[in-house]
């Protein structure tokens, strides 16, 4: 009864959270307008990880300071590395296995949700709850201060791994990828799978939900960016990459005007006209994540 209840009341508070996220987006809170960016990556640092094993598949940037970048490595490393300083904070290597998925928050609570390999992670407005994907089938929320696994979900017809997450910006819904090609948002209250978004012709490899709320942004194994209104439910745009490009992260900037894309460069598009901004080709292998920083 004492569990049950402690759930009820974080179930509440979500709500109260998500009522307020919900009024600041109406006012336009969320919606900050920039100009276009002019440097929008700095040189790679080398040597984060180990140099037997130097692939960074994963990073995220600190909220508060963005000079703190989070990495995760092939080598089961998670690295903090202050980019003002040129220095490694903290090494953590605790992992058995390659990190994938990283995001920077102070908690020092760790949720185990999952019997497989996480394939992502989202952090919920809210700043609390936690979003994870996985390849056991399951996707999971978690409240971060206290650890605990409050609801772990699995789609019983798809029957197959997942292979991203992301909240959408209010908090009450988000999507999830899977092997099958398949994009499925879900309802984040009644655990329900709400309406799926077919397309893509190989597994789901990122998706980002633009800041405003408007756009999905979906990648894939299939060399394409596929763009979903969510206001009318439908595919309006798809963007055909070359042949051999195979997306690997996806992000829209904190105004919702630029879309990143990586894999074997970084491409920026403007939003609205989709078209090719920047392309940055520093990178002598392939992206596997991209973040926005704070002058962007």
């Amino acid at each position: 009864m004492g569990e049950n209840q402690a759930v009820m009341d974080e179930n509440q508070a979500l709500r109260e959270e998500n009522q307020a996220l919900r009024e600041s987006n109406a006012r336009g809170g969320a919606i900050r307008k920039k100009p276009a960016p002019q440097d929008a990556t700095d040189e790679a640092v080398q040597g984060l990880h180990s140099a037997s094993v130097p692939w960074i598949l994963s990073l995220d940037l600190c909220p508060s300071d963005t000079n703190k970048v989070l990495t995760g490595g092939a080598d089961k490393n998670v690295v903090v590395f202050d980019k003002k300083e040129e220095q490694i904070v903290a090494t953590l290597k605790r992992h058995t296995k390659k990190v994938t998925s990283v995001i920077f928050h102070p908690s020092q609570h760790h949720p185990r949700a999952h019997e497989a390999g996480v394939t992502g992670l989202s952090l919920h407005a809210a700043g609390d709850y936690l979003l994870s994907s996985s390849e056991d089938q399951y996707w999971a929320f978690s409240d971060i201060q206290t650890g605990r696994v409050l609801t772990k979900v699995t789609d019983e017809v798809a029957g197959c791994a997942l292979t991203c997450a992301q909240f959408h910006p209010d908090g009450l819904i988000f999507g999830t990828g899977t092997a099958d090609s398949q994009i499925k948002i879900w309802d984040l209250k009644e655990h329900t799978n709400v309406t799926n978004f077919p397309g893509h012709a190989g597994p789901v490899t990122s998706i980002a939900f633009s800041e405003n709320g408007y756009y999905l942004a979906t990648g894939a194994q299939d060399s394409s960016v596929k763009l979903w209104d969510l206001r009318k439910l439908k595919k309006f745009k798809t963007i055909n990459l070359d042949h051999s490009y195979e997306v690997k992260s996806l992000v829209f900037d904190q105004s919702g005007t630029y879309l990143a894309v990586g894999d074997t460069d970084i491409r920026v598009y403007i939003c609205k006209q989709w078209s090719e901004v920047l392309n940055f080709t520093e990178h002598t292998g392939v992206v596997t994540g991209v973040a926005f920083g704070g002058h962007a």
